[in-house]
């Protein structure tokens, strides 16, 4: 196209360029042939100027001596400008047949001369005078005939040489029009062609483009051009080519990556050996289109590489015999240098031909599997339906036997996880079964404890009551086992309270008004005591509760409260609100909670206070609190008193 494009401008370029050569030839001409013209016309001035002395002596000569006649000086002024004008046209180049005219008009206007100075000198007669006027006047009349030939043959070469001229302007204008129609559709022509040897090309490229982004890989134009556009053509279709056979390659690499995925991300969930050995088995006959496939594993008892089963195209019998001697599998193992074996052409030489043989392979590949870096077994495949097995194929494989690797190892893990875990369930068991006679005897104990008291009191009195005479000690003795027997029955019904979950009656509350009602309860007891209650509550918005369960509450911690403080001291409370909370908060000068039993003050039946409590009021406490999807944090410093907070949501249903 490149040598097309530049010859056919060559072509246009010469053919105006001779066009434009022919043109400046005429014009060269025409020129030439102006030139001329001009000479004419000046020949045809001078012979104007020349019949206008002659007749102009002519005229002077006829009248001289009249009263219309001239001065002799002003004749003899009229003879010189003649002469002038013979010698300034006979200095002229001019045709050979204008030269002779001029000439002998030159020689006639010298013999004029003559003849007019005769006349003007001569002195004879009247007759003399008047022949020397006749003859003067016939040189003339010749002069002037002779000038009118010459004005004709001038007219007649000027009228050819314009002709001629005019011819001459009307070819060179000819030839350019001619010349520019001709380049002109040349050129068209010429445009037209290059654009449809560059158009149709490019469309077929183009074409070809939209067909390749539509997904249709290997697409190929049947139009083949000429020139460069040929080879692009050749070189587009080749690499449409390229391009649906790397496409092909990278779905086939993507369709074995995506199954080599499937098969790894399987063995997370595969805890049992077998299905190990089944699920690499059949997914390395998928990966590399196999007949045969399967694990070689160490035997570690027998020191030998055993065909495991169940394997991909193979039967147990036939695998019964493949047993290798572990010495053997890793000197073959070491002389690979550690990579995979590819055995494409199983002759008889190399390594493991005695194994294939038996097998019926006809080509094989054998990928190690290596665990903490130490030889463990290899994965074998074998029979490959289409061509030899690649690189590729082994780079695949290298990919599973290292997940192979991990999978068994995680199985080995399993096992010894699930007897740990069998054994640790069996530990558990025993030491909940345990917890729960501890449970039991230490619940049995304390509530033995806390019975035996009062009926110790009622056993002692009843014994009293037998011996007792007046009515006035024994309606007393009855009185004291009325009361221990009243204080039984509030232990059981506490152990009653605790045991079951009592529903809650929930309503709208005011927390302050509740704890309001709690301290003018107890502030009673407290008038002749040093302990001073002091209150600071926000105004926090209404909650959901039960009202009667946390009064129980907040009297558990504020009893516990004043009896930390048996010399006095200070008793404060305070309500705060924030975000979706109500907060209140109890804090005593007492003696404090020790660190090491801070810990256990929410267990049932744990108390400091000895003989005076059952142990369960922080226990109910706790309870009622979780019920309503609040807590209980405790901070104590032993000397310094304790700080109850109690979180309580402002509703149940937001948070259960």
């Amino acid at each position: 196209m490149k040598k097309k494009i530049i010859l056919s401008l060559f072509f246009l370029f010469l053919l105006f360029t001779t066009g434009a050569i022919i043109t400046m030839f005429y014009i060269l001409r025409v020129t030439s042939r102006l030139d001329t013209l001009i000479t004419l016309h000046q020949v045809e001035i001078l012979r104007q100027d020349l019949v206008i002395n002659v007749q102009t002596v002519q005229s002077h000569l006829y009248t001289i001596g009249t009263s219309f006649g001239k001065e002799l000086d002003v004749i003899v002024e009229n003879v010189a400008t003649l002469d002038s004008a013979i010698q300034k046209c006979s200095g002229c180049h001019h045709s050979p047949e204008i030269s002779t005219k001029i000439i002998a008009i030159r020689d006639l206007t010298e013999q004029y001369k003559e003849a007019l100075s005769t006349f003007i000198t001569t002195t004879a007669g009247r007759e003399r005078v008047e022949r020397l006027q006749l003859v003067g006047a016939n040189i003339g009349n010749m002069i002037l005939a002779k000038t009118q030939e010459m004005a004709v043959i001038a007219n007649q070469k000027l009228n050819e040489k314009t002709i001629a001229a005019i011819k001459d302007v009307s070819n060179s204008r000819i030839i350019l029009i001619v010349t520019l129609l001709l380049c002109f559709f040349i050129a068209l022509s010429i445009a037209a062609s290059l654009t449809r040897g560059i158009t149709e090309p490019v469309s077929e490229l183009l074409k070809a483009t939209r067909k390749i982004k539509s997904g249709e890989l290997g697409y190929s134009t049947s139009y083949r051009g000429k020139d460069e556009f040929k080879e692009l053509i050749e070189a587009f279709n080749d690499m449409s080519l390229t391009l649906d056979e790397n496409n092909k390659k990278i779905i086939q690499h993507l369709v074995r990556l995506s199954g080599l995925y499937r098969i790894t991300l399987s063995f997370h969930a595969i805890t049992n050996v077998e299905d190990i050995y089944k699920e690499v088995s059949y997914g390395v006959a998928e990966l590399v289109d196999v007949e045969q496939s399967g694990i070689i594993l160490l035997d570690k008892d027998n020191e030998l590489f055993s065909h495991r089963f169940p394997a991909f195209g193979l039967n147990p019998e036939r695998m019964a015999d493949i047993k290798i001697p572990k010495e053997e599998f890793v000197n073959i193992y070491l002389s690979s240098n550690r990579r995979p074996l590819l055995f494409n052409d199983n002759t008889g030489k190399l390594p493991m031909s005695d194994m294939d043989k038996s097998l019926g392979a006809r080509n094989s590949m054998f990928v190690w599997i290596r665990q903490k870096g130490e030889l463990i077994g290899a994965i074998r495949a074998a029979n490959k339906k289409s061509g030899d097995f690649t690189e590729e194929d082994a780079r695949m494989l290298g990919i599973l036997a290292n997940n192979v690797s991990v999978a068994l190892e995680n199985a080995k893990l399993y096992e010894n996880l699930k007897k740990q875990m069998a054994e640790l369930k069996e530990a558990q068991e025993q030491l909940v079964q345990a917890a729960k006679l501890a449970a039991i005897g230490e619940l049995a104990s304390n509530i033995a404890h806390e019975i035996n008291n009062p009926l110790t009191s009622i056993l002692g009195y009843s014994e009293l009551i037998k011996e007792e005479a007046d009515i006035h000690n024994i309606m007393r003795d009855i009185e004291v086992i009325e009361k221990e027997s009243l204080r039984a029955r509030d232990i059981v019904h506490q152990l009653l309270e605790f045991s079951k979950k009592r529903p809650l009656e929930i309503k709208e509350i005011n927390i302050n008004n509740i704890i309001s009602e709690v301290l003018s309860l107890v502030s009673v007891p407290l008038k002749d005591s040093n302990i001073n209650i002091t209150g600071n509550y926000d105004d926090v918005p209404t909650i959901e509760g039960d009202a009667n369960q946390l009064k129980q509450v907040f009297l558990n911690i504020i009893n516990n409260a004043i009896f930390a403080m048996p010399g006095g001291g200070t008793l404060a409370v305070a309500t705060r609100s924030e975000k979706e909370n109500v907060y209140v908060e109890i804090s005593d000068m007492g003696k404090g909670i020790p660190h090491e039993i801070l810990q256990r003050i929410f267990e049932p039946f744990f108390t400091t206070k000895q003989d005076k409590g059952t142990g369960l009021g922080l226990s109910i406490s706790y309870k009622i609190i979780q019920s309503h999807h609040g807590s209980i944090d405790v901070e104590s410093e032993e000397g310094k008193g304790s700080k109850f907070t109690i979180v309580l949501p402002f509703t149940i249903r937001q948070i259960s």
